[in-house]
């Protein structure tokens, strides 16, 4: 009987020194951080944005090795919040200016485009198996997938066709502007010539 009362005192004493050592640990912990940041290119752009959609979306991902159970898979439930920007690239076109006649030439009038997907991702649930775990670059795809997707709903939800109805407002609006400075605008796109006045 005093062995057994001396064998739980020492397997007591032992599962104390080990909760103490782990309690020490956590509070003797050092973080450190640093950061390197480089500026690789700066250019000029020419784009308007004309419309924005703002898109959440719940993301599942599910992957298992030969069989669904817990040690050979791995979940994730990510929330996607995204801000999704449409409008019209600039860069294509060709702006040619005729002092004398006082007209100004623009070709390849742009069709509308997804500009910018500005997303923040939200991890709810990451379950990893014991056979089965996340590695940084699949959770860079799954961060891929993800944007992807919100490009694609956002092309369902007729972003583009939204912002194509603003065309025609935009052109009214550099029309007035030249016709302020006693220019006139000729559009050429696809189509044949529009003289703006």
């Amino acid at each position: 009987m005093r062995n057994l009362i001396s064998v739980i005192l020492v397997i007591g004493l032992l599962i104390f020194a080990f909760m103490s050592g782990i309690w020490y640990v956590k509070q003797k912990s050092i973080t450190t951080q640093s950061s390197d940041l480089v500026i690789e290119n700066i250019e000029k752009i020419w784009r308007l944005s004309t419309v924005e959609a703002r898109i959440s979306e719940l993301y599942k991902f599910k992957d298992y090795y030969y069989y669904d159970f817990s040690p050979l898979r791995k979940e994730a439930l990510v929330k996607v919040n995204a801000r999704v920007a449409a409008g019209f690239d600039f860069d294509e076109v060709s702006l040619t200016f005729d002092e004398q006649s006082q007209e100004i030439l623009l070709n390849n009038f742009p069709q509308p485009k997804i500009l910018t997907i500005d997303h923040t991702l939200e991890y709810y649930d990451i379950k990893q198996g014991t056979f089965n775990g996340f590695s940084p670059e699949e959770l860079s795809k799954l961060q891929q997938q993800a944007k992807d997707s919100i490009q694609t709903a956002a092309i369902d939800q007729e972003i583009l066709s939204a912002a194509a109805e603003t065309k025609d407002e935009l052109i009214d609006l550099i029309t007035l502007a030249s016709k302020g400075m006693g220019w006139s605008i000729i559009i050429e796109d696809d189509k044949s010539p529009v003289l703006l006045d």
